[in-house]
């Protein structure tokens, strides 16, 4: 049975800007359950996010690297350009709308986001890791964990999630290469990301907007999400 969700087809925003609204969205739906969002959005300039948990000296190498956002929700650094395809999830734990648990949601989102990569053209699916030592925590793309998305051995999407008071916050980046960008537009691309997750979710998109509550919201995180990425 097909669930509503609220679509958001955003455009750039600075990037401190993008990670205080998908915290906005969050807390609101918190302090009053409603539809969950799919939101799909670009950025202003090329940048870095980073996990809620990284500390910069233990990224090094970031520092010189161009802006560095930190993210709502967990994971290692994230690269951002016009070449991805940004979206986050936001839905109640216990809404139906997804299988329970940060594993089980994460491989069903995932093998939508899979779904739409074989349809621009490419080899994918989700990657299933060997036992081996435990890796180090740093650039998320060079370490795909389980469920990460990949093709011909690489990975191109992944994600992290931060659950608080019964909602779920999942933010997730497509990389894909420069000879898919050849072949489709944004927004053909796109239309194709939200397709196949609407078949995966079984969600029924209606396309939306911000509200001016999340809007508010968004302007009181901003100061504290620019303030914690200097610790």
């Amino acid at each position: 049975m097909e669930k509503t969700w609220r679509l958001i087809i955003d455009g750039a925003r600075e990037p401190a800007a993008n990670m205080a609204l998908d915290a906005a969205v969050m807390q609101r739906m918190a302090e009053e359950p409603s539809d969950p969002t799919l939101r799909v959005y670009r950025w202003t300039y090329p940048c870095v996010s980073i996990g809620k948990f990284q500390r910069l000296d233990d990224i090094p190498f970031l520092i010189n690297s161009g802006p560095i956002v930190r993210r709502p929700t967990g994971g290692g650094s994230v690269y951002h350009d016009e070449l991805g395809i940004t979206y986050s999830l936001v839905f109640g734990e216990r809404s139906g709308v997804m299988p329970e648990g940060t594993a089980a949601s994460y491989r069903h989102i995932h093998e939508g986001v899979a779904a739409a990569v074989r349809e621009l053209g490419l080899d994918a699916g989700l990657y299933a890791p060997v036992s081996g030592p435990a890796k180090a925590f740093g650039s998320c793309f060079a370490l795909p964990v389980r469920s990460d998305v990949v093709s011909r051995g690489k990975k191109i999407a992944g994600a992290a999630q931060r659950r608080r008071f019964g909602v779920v916050l999942h933010q997730g980046e497509v990389s894909l290469p420069l000879d898919v960008w050849r072949k489709w537009s944004y927004n053909n691309a796109l239309n194709i990301f939200i397709s196949c997750l609407s078949k995966q979710l079984q969600a029924r998109f209606l396309e939306g907007q911000i509200t001016d509550k999340e809007d508010r919201l968004a302007e009181e995180l901003l100061v504290e999400s620019m303030e914690e990425v200097t610790r």
